[in-house]
């Protein structure tokens, strides 16, 4: 018999985060490519961003180079910005309103784990075309039910409220926060404290 689960947010009765959604406006539309792994995610982050903020179109796969939002971006490349550290690009830093934002139009962000993330970014050539941007100077990520061994790593949902933040120049989208604390508290309910503090809060 399946599991009795809400029908707004899709999670189960007692770990429903239905009282702790927020609506947020974007500055610009936001684009993210899912690698398909991530749909199989609990305790993913991009589903609270898909019922909190919006424009906000989700793209689920590998290789998108067949897809419109290629020749979209492509002919117009310096309205998109692609959040991913690669070498060519530019630093946002934290606390530092971008300056000269009015042609952004788009920013894409790629979900999944780091190993994954780079294999969307190698695969999709089109990616590097486009202006990058990486985010630096944030603080450490509170997305401590996840695992990672990349320094500085943060979920999809706080690089969008980070970007988002910078590009607006508005601090409206820590609200994000509230539902995507709201689910690590439910979990580390539901673990137990001391698994969590075993599992996920090890030492340096």
């Amino acid at each position: 018999m399946p599991r009795e689960r809400c029908n707004h947010c899709g999670r189960p009765p007692s770990v429903c985060l239905c009282p702790h959604l927020v609506s947020v406006q974007a500055p610009c539309r936001v684009v993210i490519l899912q690698h398909p792994s991530e749909q199989k995610q609990a305790l993913a982050t991009v589903p609270i961003l898909q019922m909190c903020l919006s424009p906000i179109e989700v793209l689920v796969g590998e290789d998108f180079s067949q897809l419109p939002i290629v020749s979209e971006c492509l002919s117009r490349p310096d309205s998109c910005r692609v959040i991913f550290p690669s070498e060519q690009s530019e630093a946002w830093q934290s606390g530092q309103p971008v300056t000269d934002t009015e042609h952004i139009k788009t920013l894409i962000f790629i979900d999944g784990t780091w190993r994954k993330a780079k294999r969307i970014w190698h695969m999709n050539p089109w990616l590097s075309q486009l202006p990058s941007v990486r985010l630096e100077g944030q603080e450490a990520s509170q997305y401590t039910i996840r695992s990672s061994r990349v320094q500085g790593s943060v979920s999809t949902l706080e690089a969008v409220a980070l970007a988002c933040e910078l590009l607006d120049g508005s601090d409206q989208y820590s609200r994000l926060m509230k539902p995507f604390q709201a689910m690590i508290d439910m979990q580390i309910q539901r673990m137990g404290q001391a698994v969590f503090l075993s599992h996920y809060q090890k030492d340096d």
